[in-house]
């Protein structure tokens, strides 16, 4: 339970999916909550479980120190708050932008809040409205150190919280950095599966494979992230020739069952990239140097290193 001495009011503005995940996770910690939507019916369930419900977002701004705002985009964030009456109300107060919006959006809105005095916090919810239900998403955060520390234990009831940086829209970036990760490795998933099937297996037991084998797959990711974070892709595991030998066996294999083979090829033209770079014989995460912004490199020396 959160300690009310520290919040002592929190207000919500936004109840879509994700903003009523965030208010069932701040009700189940005992924060005091005031919630206001456009569309007053999802305010309902909310108030079963002890939600105040204003009826103008100038209400719940001005009955909370902290609101946080979770709307569809920028255009229903500046309409619902860049106002005369909103802004008076979280004047000395301190505002959350955990709503969809793009880095300049953002920091349109944190020069707003600045000539208002407000303090501006940004974050991006990593994870669906479940994991914040369950405290396993990860926010993301950008803004002052001070302002995110005043809040951190207060977002840490969604999961986690990490400021990435005190610039504002740096966490909107952040986001768009981290989600190339599993939007890759969710569509590498279900391009395995397709295959699979039509290679006449069974899913459950390729599904079974890939669980086996995450354990194995994270320790190589350590092992990758070390190898860029040094520009040293030197190695005695597996060189990109091999990686690319086995590879392309499988996209033979894709175009032989019929299988859509679009990121298989994607994938192959990096290994063969990476090869004609003169990195074939060094180990997978030199890829890295041929997917930066084309500046003169060579093989072993490291791009602004």
């Amino acid at each position: 339970m959160v300690n009310s001495n520290v919040h002592p009011g929190v207000a919500l503005i936004g109840l879509g999916n994700m903003g009523s995940g965030l208010a069932e996770a701040l009700l189940s910690a005992g924060v005091s909550l005031t919630v206001w939507n456009r569309t007053s019916q999802k305010c309902g369930p909310l108030a079963e479980q002890g939600a105040t419900v204003a009826k103008r977002p100038v209400d719940a701004a001005a009955n909370s120190q902290v609101t946080i705002v979770c709307v569809t985009d920028h255009d229903a964030f500046v309409e619902i708050v860049h106002n005369e009456a909103v802004a008076n109300a979280l004047e000395s107060k301190d505002l959350i932008q955990l709503g969809v919006v793009t880095a300049e959006q953002s920091q349109q809105t944190g020069n707003w809040a600045g000539s208002r005095n407000i303090g501006y916090l940004e974050g991006s919810i990593l994870g669906l409205p479940d994991n914040v239900k369950n405290a396993t998403a990860l926010l993301v955060c950008s803004g002052s150190k001070s302002l995110f520390d005043r809040y951190v234990d207060l977002l840490s009831i969604f999961g986690s919280a990490q400021l990435v940086s005190e610039v504002v829209g740096s966490a909107y970036n952040f986001d768009k950095v981290y989600y190339s990760f599993p939007y890759a490795v969710l569509q590498g998933f279900i391009q395995g599966a397709a295959l699979a099937h039509a290679s006449g297996f069974s899913i459950d037991a390729y599904t079974g494979i890939v669980l086996k084998r995450l354990p194995v797959v994270m320790d190589k990711l350590r092992r990758i992230g070390d190898r860029i974070g040094d520009r040293n892709h030197d190695g005695d595991q597996a060189s990109i020739a091999i990686w690319a030998d086995g590879y392309a066996k499988s996209l033979d294999l894709c175009r032989s069952l019929g299988v859509d083979d679009t990121l298989p090829t994607a994938l192959m033209n990096n290994f063969d990239t990476a090869a004609d770079a003169g990195y074939g014989d060094r180990e997978i995460s030199a890829i890295f140097e041929v997917l930066l912004p084309k500046l003169s490199t060579k093989p072993g020396s490291p791009i602004g290193g």
